[in-house]
């Protein structure tokens, strides 16, 4: 009897050290972030949005974002564009380059942190993994497989926010990009990072510090300017 009441206590303590061990289910966690930003009704009734962003020891660039996946990224020496099916900068000269695919990923990553309310639609599998700290704070993780590696979210437990990215398999098989989605603040009804980290293991990068100053939605925009110029060819502006 006495070994019974034992197993009784213990078995609570049982439980939560299994799922520390295999983490919190996938799709919970991912229900508890799309929740916490605002909810998916609301996050889709943006189509457009303007952010512009200070850089610590980097360009200061204003993001573009039109719905689905659409971004340009303008600065003083050059802009960068996503069409939706292809990448490519613009210097101040007129020279344009095409980017290797999987280099929309980051500018997509920073111009429209929202995106992860529609993870299902870029990842087929998300699998659960053990808890881990960041900062000393818990973060429940989703594991999400890509063609050559995975992504691995980390989510504040208590608040339920996305607070890092790791990517591996899509911007490169070899490097493994970071982003942290910092400083929460209220723009229309939704939770958007006031503050991202972007770095890489690259040789050679330096991490982006991005500081957002404004966030302004359903702005209107040229759609041409996502588009691919022509060799020679300014885009001037964002906004109609």
């Amino acid at each position: 009897m006495r070994l019974f009441c034992i197993w009784i206590i213990a078995l609570p303590y049982m439980a939560n050290a299994a799922l520390a061990s295999v983490g919190r289910p996938a799709d919970s966690v991912w229900a508890d972030y799309v929740k916490a930003v605002g909810g998916q009704e609301v996050v889709d009734r943006f189509t457009t949005r303007e952010t512009v962003t200070t850089g610590h020891h980097g360009p200061n660039l204003t993001f573009y974002w039109q719905k689905p996946n659409m971004v340009l990224a303008v600065g003083k020496k050059e802009r960068t564009g996503y069409d939706g099916a292809h990448c490519w900068t613009l210097s101040l000269k007129g020279r344009v380059k095409k980017l290797a695919r999987g280099a929309e990923v980051p500018l997509e990553m920073e111009a429209n942190p929202l995106r992860w309310v529609h993870i299902k639609d870029f990842y087929s599998e998300l699998d659960a993994a053990p808890a881990e700290e960041i900062d000393g704070e818990k973060m429940d993780v989703v594991v999400a497989p890509n063609n050559l590696a995975a992504t691995k979210l980390y989510f504040d437990a208590g608040t339920h926010l996305l607070r890092r990215v790791e990517e591996k398999g899509e911007t490169s098989a070899y490097f493994t990009s970071t982003v942290d989605y910092l400083d929460y603040q209220e723009v229309d009804g939704v939770r958007m990072p006031f503050h991202i980290l972007h770095a890489t293991t690259e040789p050679g990068s330096r991490t982006e510090d991005l500081r957002v100053k404004k966030i302004t939605h359903n702005v209107t925009l040229l759609p041409e300017i996502f588009s691919k110029p022509m060799p020679g060819q300014v885009v001037l502006g964002g906004k109609r």
